[in-house]
């Protein structure tokens, strides 16, 4: 059961590391069919998708990333707790 929680907590960390990219890349003028900005998207947008639907962006700005980054952080505090217990 530890194996699983241990490739869990990972997962997640990767999950918050390509949330993080997919905001930086938001700020630069990529080209959108670039392959890793699809895959980027294609990985991160599952996740973003139902924040964005919940909340709207506010005065131009939306925190859905912010918001998706905050609630993995909390998953994996849950799983590396699990883990140290």
């Amino acid at each position: 059961m530890t194996l699983i929680f241990l490739i869990a907590y990972y997962l997640l960390s990767l999950l918050i590391y390509l949330l993080i990219a997919a905001a930086l890349i938001s700020w630069f003028p990529i080209d959108p069919r670039n392959k890793l900005v699809r895959g980027l998207h294609a990985v991160t947008d599952p996740i973003l998708h139902p924040i964005r639907s919940l909340i709207p962006p506010i005065g131009g700005i939306s925190f859905d990333i912010m918001i998706a980054v905050f609630l993995l952080y909390l998953i994996r505090g849950v799983i590396a707790h699990a883990l140290g217990s």
